[in-house]
């Protein structure tokens, strides 16, 4: 489950950049079908086939014209959901090199890289991409307001701490966390995992509180996590009938499950 979330934000962000692009001179019929023909086969999970097929219309290409760009985003995005994650990356590499420098490109790149277990290899690419947001910024004539960060950043920064996670590495993984925080790009599943943390160091009115900060954010994202986690923090911190209320106000929106119940079960009890 976890899997396909993640898998469903990365293809929205991608999606952004991927539009068809105008003023492909030179690109017959032919070409244009196999790329349909191609797009298609991502869409019936075909991803293997499809990457092939994109691989096909940019092999031979003499020059780089808008088309050949839209194959390889499209090649890019069928090679991550293929989970050939270092093909992913070096095509993002590609598209850097051959179009103009893009942000979103190094945070593209990034979520691939930490997907593949490289971490040092995503922060570099986190890091290059901060760095063209940063020089854009700057080209706002007489302004010094902060233009935000490219498609990508959120999720790419949250790859790499799921990545350093895996391996063990909680203080990197925690740290990037809360720079979402600090700097504004922080998500309910961004609060949830440091609530986790928390609760996993014993630190429970820290995660009380963190829980309460993510539910505020009612993004969606990880809000039945949230609610879940909280009432547990209730309940270790002896706040007994309100982490039964909470339960109970869990199942009744989200459903029933053997975690809840057994809970309400026990605080019944109390």
């Amino acid at each position: 489950m976890k899997k396909q979330k993640y898998t469903a934000a990365f293809c929205a962000a991608v999606m952004l950049s991927t539009a068809l692009l105008t003023g492909c001179g030179g690109v017959t019929e032919e070409m244009k079908n196999a790329r349909e023909a191609a797009i298609e086969m991502m869409e019936n999970g075909d991803y293997e086939g499809a990457v092939r097929e994109f691989e096909a219309l940019v092999g031979n290409a003499k020059k780089v014209t808008d088309f050949e760009l839209d194959v390889l985003k499209y090649r890019a995005e069928a090679e991550f959901m293929l989970e050939d994650y270092k093909a992913a990356a070096y095509t993002y590499n590609i598209l850097n090199q051959v179009d103009k420098e893009r942000a979103e490109y190094d945070y593209f790149g990034a979520i691939a890289l930490a997907k593949a277990g490289d971490t040092e290899g995503a922060k570099e690419r986190i890091d290059a991409g901060v760095s063209l947001d940063e020089k854009d910024r700057k080209k706002v004539k007489g302004s010094d307001e902060d233009t935000g960060r490219s498609t990508g950043y959120t999720e790419a920064v949250k790859a790499l701490a799921e990545a350093y996670a895996s391996l063990g590495v909680r203080d990197e993984a925690e740290e990037l966390y809360r720079d979402l925080l600090k700097t504004g790009y922080g998500t309910s599943d961004v609060f949830n995992r440091l609530v986790v943390s928390a609760m996993e160091s014993g630190n429970y009115e820290e995660a009380l509180e963190l829980a309460d900060n993510g539910l505020e954010l009612a993004d969606g994202i990880a809000d039945r996590e949230l609610t879940f986690n909280k009432a547990v923090c209730m309940e270790y911190l002896g706040q007994f009938q309100e982490a039964l209320a909470m339960f109970q106000g869990y199942v009744e929106k989200y459903g029933s499950d053997e975690r809840a119940e057994h809970e309400i079960a026990f605080l019944r009890t109390r």
